[in-house]
């Protein structure tokens, strides 16, 4: 009897398994590849580092100003706010794919910052 209902139980819970997924799970249609979402998280970190340097003291101007460079970086790659946003949780529930992203957006930033900087005109 008792293996009977552990046996139930094993098979009520391998059958739910496939219910567990989450819409993360799923691939999105519209997924940015990940060379691409390193190059636009690349841009977004610099549009965040610049807002924190204008020193604006109201949390509505930062938003304001971030999210006029967000619009600006995602014109410049041609994605919309739905597929970058579907993309980002996609990758974020799959660490190894977003690991990857980040070591690439490391490698863009270092690049950047390391860039000779332009001369400046006296």
């Amino acid at each position: 009897m008792k293996q009977t209902i552990w046996m139930a139980l094993a098979m009520l819970g391998i059958g739910l398994l496939p219910s567990c997924q989450s819409a993360e799970d799923k691939r999105p249609e519209n997924l940015i590849p990940e060379d691409r979402m390193a190059n636009i998280l690349t841009e977004v970190h610099m549009a965040e580092s610049r807002v924190s340097r204008l020193g604006l003291r109201s949390i509505d101007s930062s938003n304001l100003a971030y999210k006029h460079l967000e619009n600006q970086i995602f014109k410049k790659f041609k994605v919309d706010t739905a597929a970058y946003s579907k993309s980002y949780t996609y990758y974020s529930s799959h660490p190894s794919e977003m690991e990857a992203i980040y070591k690439q957006v490391v490698d863009n930033l270092k690049k950047k910052t390391e860039a000779p900087k332009k001369p400046t005109r006296s």
